[in-house]
C-alpha cells in the first residue's frame, strides 16, 4: 500500500487500541464516542487483514501481528505529534546555524563588522557564509541556494519579502590634492573629469552618463569596475573621479584622505533592503538574523 492511502487517524487509532486493548477505554483517549472507535477498528482490521484485538471472556486480547505492531506505532504516532507541535523559539546563545547571505559589497562594508561583533557576543554558534550578489538571485532565495538577500531595494517578486534598511544618495570622491577640489564642482566641471564607473552588472554607462546626455554633455569613462569598496582606493591614487553613495565615501574619507562634494546633479538617491523568500518568512531563527540586521542598520 503506498503511503498516500494511509489515513494518519487509523495509526493514532491503532496506537490507542494497542495501548488500552479495550474499545471503550481506547475512544475516551481519543475524545471519541464507540461507534466511532468501533468503526476504526473494523477499518484496520480490513486494511491489515488481521483482527487485531479477539475477545477472550470479558476482556480483549491482542493478536500476535498486533503485538508486533506495538512498537512500530508507538514510535509512528511519537513521529507524527514531532511533525505538529508548535515550533520552538530560537535561542541564539545555545544556537548552532549557518545562514547563507548574498550581498552587495557596499552594504558588506557597512553590516558585517557590527553584525559579525554582534553575533560573536549573542550566539557564538551561528555563522555566516556571504556570497556575491548573483544575477539569478530569486531563484537561488526560492530553492535554497541561499536564505537572504542584502542589496538594492526592488518591488519583491511572487513569493518574496523586503525590509528597507538605509536610504542612499550620491556624492563626488577626489583625491585630496586634486586640482579640481579646490573649486566649487559645477556641472562642467564634473563632466570635465576623468572617471571611474562602478558598473556591478558590467554594463558600459550609468544614470549618470543619462542625465549628462539630457544636458548635452558627455563624461570621460577611464576605468569601469564591478565593486563599489574597491573603486574608492584608486580614487585616492589617481586623478580619477568616483561618484559613490555618500555614506560610502564619508566611512573611507578620513583613511584615504579624500575629498566629498555634493553632485551638481539632480541624481536620485536608493534604497537598501533585505529581501528573502516564503520558505524562511516564518522561521524563528531566520526572524531573528533579520531583526538583528535590521538592528545594525537603525545604528549606522
Amino acid at each position: 500500500m503506498r503511503i498516500s492511502g494511509i489515513d494518519a487517524n487509523l495509526i493514532v487509532a491503532l496506537n490507542a487500541l494497542l495501548q488500552e486493548r479495550s474499545v471503550t477505554r481506547a475512544a475516551d483517549r481519543m475524545g471519541l464516542g464507540q461507534p466511532a472507535m468501533s468503526h476504526a477498528l473494523a477499518r484496520l482490521r480490513d486494511q491489515l487483514g488481521d483482527p487485531l484485538l479477539i475477545r477472550r471472556g470479558n476482556s480483549l486480547v491482542l493478536t500476535e501481528r498486533a503485538v508486533s505492531l506495538i512498537e512500530p506505532t508507538a514510535l509512528a504516532v511519537a513521529q507524527l505529534e514531532r511533525v505538529f507541535e508548535p515550533q520552538g523559539a530560537f535561542d541564539p546563545h545555545t544556537a548552532q546555524r549557518r545562514f547563507r547571505l548574498f550581498a552587495t559589497d557596499n552594504l558588506e562594508l557597512y553590516v558585517l563588522p557590527l553584525l559579525c561583533k554582534r553575533i560573536s557576543a549573542e550566539a557564538p554558534g551561528v555563522s555566516l557564509h556571504v556570497r556575491h550578489l548573483p544575477a539569478e538571485w530569486p531563484d537561488e532565495l526560492a530553492t535554497g541556494g541561499a536564505d537572504l538577500k542584502l542589496g538594492r531595494g526592488y518591488d519583491p517578486p511572487s513569493g518574496m519579502h523586503r525590509q528597507d534598511l538605509l536610504q542612499e544618495r550620491f556624492a563626488c570622491v577626489l583625491r585630496r590634492g586634486h586640482r579640481a577640489a579646490r573649486q566649487t564642482l559645477t556641472l562642467e566641471r564634473y563632466a570635465a573629469l576623468a572617471h571611474i564607473l562602478v558598473s556591478p552588472a558590467g554594463g558600459e554607462r550609468g544614470l549618470v552618463d543619462e542625465l549628462l546626455a539630457t544636458r548635452g554633455l558627455r563624461r570621460q569613462i577611464a576605468l569601469t569596475i564591478q565593486h563599489f569598496v574597491v573603486a574608492p582606493f584608486i580614487v585616492a591614487r589617481t586623478n580619477l573621479a568616483l561618484t559613490i553613495p555618500q555614506r560610502l565615501a564619508s566611512m573611507l574619507q578620513r583613511s584615504l584622505r579624500l575629498v566629498v562634494m555634493p553632485m551638481p546633479l539632480a541624481l536620485q538617491g536608493y534604497t537598501l533592503a533585505q529581501m528573502w523568500h516564503d520558505r524562511t518568512h516564518a522561521d524563528p531563527a531566520h526572524v531573528w538574523l533579520r531583526r538583528t540586521i535590521a538592528e545594525v542598520c537603525e545604528s549606522l
